[in-house]
Order: structure tokens, then sequence, then C-alpha cells
């Protein structure tokens, strides 16, 4: 059994980088790796075809193909994120399917020297029960976002997941703590987002009135505490978000938008002031006293989707993170009552 750290990262390309060249097509998808890494990475010859040889920065690249990079793993994590477990909880399995329970602070899949990732975790543990590994990501969920993360085990499941994925075809739900009393019950959002080109954090998104269209449809499931927040009101809100569109980081945009967003969000609380001073290594104690939590509040709870070859319809659900539960109460909250109907 392979560690990890000691593999290649795997990236499959995706569609966007059909024709681009090879250092073009990484500056734009690994935006939290610093560009001079990625480019140093690149001369050195640290990416290839899977089976093939070393690229070079003008190669080009067909949507579909293997990628490895051959980069050190970093290991290092800031003392004040979020623990990580050995295992993964596994929250479904079968010969085409799995799903697993992601941690908040493990990044979804691979990325640049952090070879430790979802994705690679549970390779890891397939193989050390004799089973087959052959894992491929079918979306992914920020490091800090805790919940249902899919993966698929065959070629046919991950063309027909992801096919489903464009379609609008799976209902997706998400679990949020957000800041102050969130109203009317229920609200829709409908406005684009975009990337934040004018400001100083590459990866940070913005609500604007032109764009890819994105939508969000929240239910306030509940109303605790009286901390006093401004213009966002008293006390905080447990919320369900289901987004009908796909958009970065579109759910914590939509509420910082509206007024009220998510505890613990470092990049869209205070124009990312936290995500700065973290990025630095300045990130301390009162920072996340502030915050309310060491991460955003934002938790997959439930996915549901046709399942790619039986003719039944999936739904899989993650519980409710501890973290998260233990804010409420700690603030005068409960369990929030999120189930069935919040599919």
């Amino acid at each position: 059994m392979q560690d990890p750290v000691d593999q290649p990262v795997i990236h499959r390309i995706r569609s966007d980088g059909e024709g681009r060249e090879l250092l073009d097509y990484l500056l734009t998808t690994l935006v939290t790796v610093p560009e001079q890494d990625v480019r140093d990475a690149v001369e050195d010859g640290r990416f290839r075809l899977r089976g093939g040889p070393v690229l070079r920065a003008s190669s080009r690249l067909e949507a579909g193909q293997v990628l490895e990079a051959d980069v050190p793993a970093r290991a290092y994590r800031h003392p004040l994120d979020p623990e990580v477990p050995d295992l993964l909880s596994e929250v479904h399995l079968d010969s085409h399917l799995l799903a697993v329970n992601k941690p908040a602070g493990l990044l979804s899949h691979p990325l640049g020297p952090q070879k430790v990732a979802a994705l690679s975790m549970a390779r890891v543990q397939l193989e050390a029960r004799g089973e087959p590994a052959d894992l491929r990501p079918l979306h992914r969920l920020d490091r800090e976002t805790s919940g249902v993360l899919l993966m698929a085990r065959t070629r046919s499941a991950d063309r027909k997941v992801k096919q489903a994925f464009e379609d609008r075809a799976v209902a997706k739900a998400y679990l949020c703590l957000v800041r102050g009393r969130f109203h009317p019950k229920r609200r829709n959002v409908e406005v684009p987002v975009v990337r934040d080109i004018d400001g100083p954090i590459r990866i940070r998104m913005c609500a604007t009135t032109q764009g890819p269209p994105a939508k969000t449809e929240f239910e306030a499931l509940d109303w605790f505490g009286k901390d006093d927040w401004g213009a966002s009101g008293i006390g905080y809100s447990w919320v369900l978000a289901r987004p009908t569109t796909g958009r970065t980081h579109q759910i914590r945009v939509h509420l910082a938008y509206i007024g009220h967003p998510l505890v613990g969000d470092k990049l869209y609380i205070d124009e990312g002031r936290a995500f700065l001073r973290r990025w630095d290594g300045r990130l301390d104690q009162a920072d996340i006293q502030s915050l309310g939590m060491n991460r955003q509040a934002l938790h997959a709870w439930s996915t549901s989707l046709q399942h790619p070859a039986q003719n039944n319809r999936l739904t899989l659900q993650a519980p409710v993170p501890e973290d998260m539960l233990h804010f409420a109460e700690s603030h005068g909250g409960t369990m929030p009552n999120c189930a069935p109907e919040g599919v």
C-alpha cells in the first residue's frame, strides 16, 4: 500500500483544457498555487501524461487526458486549521460509486504539492482492503467545506454522473450557519458570480450584474443567539442552501451578498482580511474568535441523483458535523431540523 505523499498528483484535463498549452492551463487551474511555483515545476519537467514523456510549457493538451505531476509533498498545516482524521468515513460504496464524508480542512483532490486529499486517501483505503482503487473525481468541495463527496469507480459511472451534473439532475443541499436572523424563511438569490479581478485575492469571487447565471434557494431552519452583527442582524441562523447552478463559491458569495455571511468564512467576511493573514502566516486565535469558527460553517449535507447503473434514485447524507453543532449549542442553539424534506 502506497502512502498518498509518495504518489504523483493525478489530474484529468477538463473540457476547457482542450487545445490549450500546458502552462496556460495550469495557471488558470491552480489558482491557489503561487504563479512562480507553477512555472518552476513546469520548467523542472515535473508534468507528464500518464505513460508519456515530460511535457513542456507549450505542450498542447486534450480534454480527458490524464496528467501526472511529480511534485514534492507539502505537509505544512496551520495550527489553527481543522484537524483531519486518518480515515475517511464512507457514506456509500458499491462497484460504481464511492461517496465519503469529507472532513473540513482536507482538499477534495490533490493540488500542487498538497498530495494528501480525500481522493488519494480514498484510494489508499480501498487498496488496503484489496479492492480496485481507480477512482475518478466527480465534483469538488472547498477545503474548509465538509460533507458528501462523490467519486466514480468506473468510466461509465464517471461519464453518466458528470452528465447528470451538467444537466442539473443532481440535487444538492448544504447546511449553513450564518450571521444574523435570516428572513424571510424562504429566499431565492439569482445573481451572477464571477472572479473578483480587481481585488488582491486571486481566488475570491464576487456578485455582479453581468456574467453566467447563478441561483441559490435558501430556507431558514432556526435562529438563535444574541451577538449583534449590525446590518446582518442579531444572532445566528441555521440555513439550508440548494444551489441550482454550480459556480465557484456560489453559496458563500450569495450569502455574503445578502448580508448573512457564513460563520468562519475567512474569504467573504471583512473583505478577506483573515484569509490574507492566514496566507502570510499571521492568523491567530483572536482572528478565529472574531470569525466564530476555524473554518467556514458550510456542510454538504445531502446529494441525490439517479444511480448510473441501477434503476433507482440514490440519496446520500452526511451527519451534521460536530464543530458546527458545538458552535450552535454554545450560542444557545440546537440540532437543526433539516431532514428529510430538505433534500
